[in-house]
């Protein structure tokens, strides 16, 4: 045999090698590939019997929370009243002492609870083991409106309720407005100048008790307030409040000087917006 046979055949033998090794590295992935599968099938079968268990064992927590004595309510406490009550409050969320705390329904309670006229918002809460903490936020009555009957208007321009003796509110009426016109903006406008007019009142210094009424009308807004024995009228028009209310406080001063006294004092003048008029009752 020559040389270049042998190499040749050393050639040959040279590349069946790899081959073989191939071969073989795939007999032994394809003989391992049934215990792979049951081990993959072990771990999902473990897996499912967790969670089988995990879900068992939370059922029975569940049953056994919503039955046990430990969890029965013994205390629904209101917070935030001033002119509800909590007879009438806890009436109306239709919980009871005695129910089981997880079995109530705070949700519908606490749309119920909101139903009351003065509650603005209410929220429920679970304390553990046994209590329900109802926080209640009441609307702020600052004005009542004139709409055929009186009406309270909080502090953010809502109309929320018809007064009634039990309210126990005393508060400066809003004239000029008619119930038809409820809804519309210019009625919206009117009320949002009211609390406008009321904060610069108390900005100014002036107490909410000396005013007796707002009337707001195409003109703008006349205030009537109480001054010694007397009602005083008080004309401002429809802008510029606060500076008019500092000219009220130097002209009232002035005529307390003077001894003097305006049964109706004009602080909207147009055309000489730095011009006030004052009409005098008489001398002390």
């Amino acid at each position: 045999m020559s040389v270049d046979s042998v190499q040749d055949v050393r050639a040959a033998k040279a590349e069946r090698v790899p081959f073989r090794a191939e071969s073989k590295a795939a007999l032994r992935r394809s003989e391992r590939k049934p215990g792979a599968l049951l081990q993959a099938f072990a771990r999902t079968g473990l897996a499912v019997a967790l969670s089988a268990g995990v879900s068992a064992g939370a059922w029975q927590a569940w049953r056994w929370a919503t039955s046990a004595p430990l969890f029965a309510i013994t205390e629904i406490r209101f917070v935030g009243l001033e002119h509800s009550t909590e007879a009438e409050l806890l009436r109306r969320s239709g919980l009871s002492i005695g129910e089981n705390l997880f079995h109530a329904d705070l949700a519908r309670a606490s749309k119920a609870i909101e139903a009351q006229p003065w509650v603005a918002s209410a929220r429920l809460e679970r304390r553990l083991p046994s209590r329900v903490i109802a926080s209640v936020v009441e609307h702020r009555a600052v004005l009542l409106v004139q709409l055929g009957g009186l009406y309270l208007l909080d502090d953010q321009g809502q109309l929320f309720k018809r007064k009634a003796p039990a309210d126990g509110v005393d508060l400066p009426v809003v004239t000029g407005l008619a119930r038809e016109d409820l809804g519309k903006p210019e009625t919206t406008l009117r009320l949002a100048l009211s609390l406008q007019l009321l904060d610069a009142w108390k900005a100014e210094g002036y107490s909410i008790a000396s005013l007796s009424e707002l009337r707001l009308d195409g003109g703008g807004a006349t205030l009537f307030a109480r001054l010694d024995e007397a009602v005083q009228e008080i004309r401002l028009g429809s802008a510029d409040f606060p500076l008019k209310l500092h000219k009220l406080s130097q002209v009232r001063a002035a005529l307390a000087r003077r001894g003097e006294r305006a049964a109706r004092i004009d602080l909207d003048n147009q055309s000489r917006p730095e011009w006030v008029s004052a009409q005098l009752t008489s001398q002390r």
